[in-house]
């Protein structure tokens, strides 16, 4: 059956946080519906970037006062450490914590992935996911590496809780359904909050109690840049979905916002979507051996230029999807998204009513453009894989690794980090997000295994430094 808006079954303060517009539950207003009908507007790149930094497109997280006060619920020596410091200081320490991304362009000290609804509130955008920084600067449309959703969603819980008078609750905050919001610092289990997401709305986006809820595979996925959406004939890891405005919208689905609303927003995905077929790919801010460069183009082309494509003013990319069988990466993504999810969608609103379907079914990954990708580690679908290095010597990858906050490794081309043996005993559950470790479901660092099957050792270096270049 639909249910209204007002009798919403869902819980006021729940949480549904993804890579792209999804609203977390928990503050008192609701988006107000707009217009169904407008005059259309060319599609603008300038608008999209507007539109994404400045108006809120799903319900609110929690409050810029909220913000500036998380600090106050974190454990005792940090919190005690906050306390001595100066205001700016906090801040610093804040967006470390939970994965904040400088808002370079603006003066208004917010994250750049949450827009300041005028009320005092802040929505997730979808930089909230794809604005990351590396080596320290903030690149709009890079994976945010650093985010840490579970421990926003705790703190804030536990914030609010103080904030009632009441005893802080001893778990880390999930999703609805208990669906994790992410395992390991840095990415996240977006894929699964699609699905929760849409088993609460028909195929025209209204409001209804499922009669059951999707089987949910979870899984930790590394964000894409955005500056490649261009090149792609469909997107996401497994290459299933086509580039339409509508796909992008998926994760405006706030229990909170009617069907009418989400619909009256296409138009501005128009325009999001332009935003995203002119970005461009940050230049390599270190030197390059630009002999040694020249060496590595010509071994690049000549084997890994198959999959991945040329560069340059003739450049062509095939949008090659390899076979699960062939490339050997870990498999939990590709089964993530059920067959039958996948037909519910191509009947939907968001498929055009099948004029624009996703792939029924998954058979491999695809080989990315790799333009910018030396600002893109870490590597594979689950960012399982620290460098490029890394990438090019299997037996050499980490199986449990930390990253530091703003190191840039030149030299292996990638995020850099610590590599150990085990992880430390009596850590916290938020401690123990700080490390990338390969045993847990859906993080596998296997596969991919071409450069050593190809290539020699001088080879390999050389094919590195030509990818400082893209």
């Amino acid at each position: 059956m639909t249910i209204p808006l007002a009798s919403n079954p869902l819980p006021r303060r729940i949480g549904l946080l993804g890579c792209a517009l999804l609203a977390l539950g928990g503050l008192n207003g609701r988006v107000r519906a707009e217009a169904t009908s407008r005059p259309a507007e060319p599609p603008s790149p300038e608008r999209g970037f507007w539109l994404l930094t400045n108006k809120p497109l799903s319900s609110p997280i929690l409050s810029i006062d909220e913000m500036h006060r998380l600090w106050t619920v974190w454990e005792p020596a940090l919190r005690a450490t906050a306390e001595r410091s100066a205001p700016e200081e906090r801040r610093r320490m804040t967006f470390e914590r939970y994965g904040f991304i400088e808002r370079e362009f603006d003066a208004s000290g917010l994250p750049l992935g949450y827009t300041a609804d005028g009320q005092g509130n802040l929505v997730t955008n979808c930089f909230a996911c794809h604005g990351g920084k590396v080596a320290g600067r903030s690149y709009p449309g890079l994976a945010n590496s650093h985010q840490d959703l579970t421990t926003l969603m705790t703190d804030l819980g536990r914030l609010r809780a103080a904030d009632r008078g009441e005893t802080a609750p001893t778990t880390e905050a999930a999703a609805p359904l208990g669906i994790p919001l992410n395992f390991a610092k840095g990415f996240s289990n977006a894929t699964m909050f699609s699905l929760a997401l849409g088993a609460f709305r028909d195929k025209d986006l209204n409001l209804i109690f499922p009669k059951q809820i999707p089987k949910m595979v979870h899984n930790d996925i590394d964000a894409p840049a955005w500056w490649n959406f261009k090149h792609k004939q469909k997107i996401y890891c497994d290459a299933f979905a086509p580039p339409t405005a509508r796909t992008l919208m998926q994760f405006t689905m706030s229990p909170y916002i009617s069907g009418d609303t989400i619909r009256s927003w296409e138009p501005d995905f128009e325009h999001i979507r332009a935003y995203l077929q002119n970005l461009e790919p940050p230049k390599y801010p270190f030197p390059i051996d630009e002999p040694m460069a020249l060496r590595g183009r010509k071994v690049f082309e000549q084997t890994c230029a198959r999959c991945h494509g040329t560069y340059g003013p003739d450049g062509e990319y095939p949008h090659k999807v390899v076979p699960f069988q062939e490339i050997g990466t870990d498999p939990v993504r590709l089964g993530a998204v059920s067959r039958e999810a996948r037909e519910a969608y191509n009947q939907s609103w968001f498929s055009h009513y099948g004029e624009h379907p996703v792939d029924v079914e998954s058979t491999g990954y695809l080989a990315p453009p790799l333009r910018g990708v030396w600002a893109t580690a870490p590597y594979l679908h689950n960012g399982s894989v620290p460098t490029v290095y890394h990438l090019f010597h299997s037996g050499e990858r980490p199986r449990l690794w930390r990253r530091t906050e703003n190191g840039y490794d030149q030299e292996r081309l990638g995020i850099e980090v610590e590599a150990l043996d085990a992880v430390p005993e009596g850590l916290s559950p938020r401690e123990r997000r700080m490390y990338y470790d390969v045993s847990v479901p859906s993080h596998g660092n296997q596969g991919h295994l071409f450069p050593e099957q190809e290539l020699n050792e001088p080879e390999r270096r050389w094919v590195i430094e030509y990818l400082k270049t893209l």
